[in-house]
């Protein structure tokens, strides 16, 4: 067999336009895609020449592999013929091609499945293993026997909070599904995983985190998608004096001392406490100026692209932004109105202000 070229055949007791459909229909794909002990909970399939798809692979042990490709020849239900390349840190790794042929035999169907392009023996014989294991899932899930769940990434929080926004805001840049299961602070569920109570906190198989800069590392060292962190030392050295002066000095100034004086008014009958905000409203002024300098003429705390410290940034500011004194502030700072005006139109960080989807 040469080097760049991966051949398999299989029969499945099933008629060929139900195992074609298991190769092009997302909601079959979900149900057996990838090898036996992988789940698929979340995939985008637009079958149609030209079309693209993108399909994540979760396993038990927290590990996840996204493949992405195109769709080049769709003839249902004889053939069909689409790329293949895994997503890594750095963007998309080599990519194959993956042929399928479905033949109508004795009640059910001959598959033959080719994939050629692979640069090494190594990367051919891997695809081997997982084709093979794939392929046993299909055949079960043509049985009824679908695959058993295993564990999403999952946030535990409030989806209000500053922090939990930051956490859901990183997934999505990464591009990878993550559930939200909305519990208060110092809840027994938040209590059980962070001896603090603070949120979000972090699950997936058996790994257990808290703190969001640590949880939105573990993300970004571990997950396909864009990096969320600078290459260059200095840079990166740059985006960590950030993230420390966000979550040691804005925060408590922004978040705890003004924003939430108003969200959960404390002072006399009922009214927020105007000596706590009164005495919170020079350091903010400090920092949004710090912040405005650093941004300059660029979208971004650190570099062109976005990092770590504006994904941590944006949603104090943008609660900043709805308070009464918080408008001026930020208007005497326009670089910095400039940038998270443009970082708030992010898909990444709309769908993390949005309300979880019911289990």
């Amino acid at each position: 067999m040469p080097t760049d070229s991966l051949v398999l055949k299989r029969h499945f007791k099933a008629p060929p336009e139900k195992v074609f459909a298991a190769f092009a229909d997302k909601a079959l794909m979900q149900a057996w895609y990838g090898p036996e002990h992988a789940t698929i909970p979340h995939c985008e399939v637009d079958a149609r020449v030209g079309g693209r798809y993108r399909v994540e692979m979760h396993a038990a042990s927290g590990a996840v592999h996204v493949v992405t490709g195109e769709f080049r020849e769709i003839h249902p239900p004889e053939r069909l013929v689409y790329t293949w390349g895994w997503l890594n840190g750095t963007g998309r790794g080599p990519e194959t091609v993956v042929t399928l042929t479905f033949a109508s035999k004795g009640g059910g169907t001959d598959l033959t499945l080719e994939q050629t392009g692979f640069l090494t023996e190594d990367a051919r014989d891997r695809h081997n293993e997982g084709w093979t294991s794939s392929l046993n899932a299909l055949d079960a899930a043509l049985s009824g026997r679908l695959k058993p769940q295993t564990p999403q990434p999952t946030l535990l929080g409030d989806p209000r909070s500053t922090y939990v926004r930051s956490a859901r805001m990183a997934f999505a840049e990464k591009g990878i599904a993550c559930r939200l299961d909305v519990h208060p602070p110092h809840s027994p569920e938040i209590l059980a995983l962070n001896p603090f109570g603070k949120m979000p906190t972090y699950r997936c198989g058996d790994l257990s985190l808290y703190e969001t800069s640590a949880i939105i590392r573990h993300v970004d060292e571990t997950l396909p998608g864009p990096a969320l962190m600078p290459a260059d030392p200095a840079a990166r050295a740059r985006a960590e004096q950030w993230i420390s002066v966000l979550n040691c000095y804005a925060y408590p100034s922004i978040v705890r001392n003004y924003v939430l004086q108003y969200v959960f008014p404390r002072g006399a009958e009922g009214q927020p406490d105007r000596a706590t905000i009164e005495a919170a409203l020079p350091e903010i002024r400090k920092i949004l100026g710090a912040l405005d300098r650093a941004v300059d003429a660029r979208d971004f705390l650190v570099g062109d692209s976005l990092t770590i410290p504006d994904i941590l940034m944006l949603p104090m500011l943008a609660y900043l932004k709805a308070m009464p004194e918080g408008r001026e502030m930020m208007a005497a700072v326009p670089d910095l109105r400039r940038a998270t005006d443009r970082l708030a139109e992010r898909p990444s960080y709309v769908a993390a202000t949005q309300a979880p989807a019911a289990s």
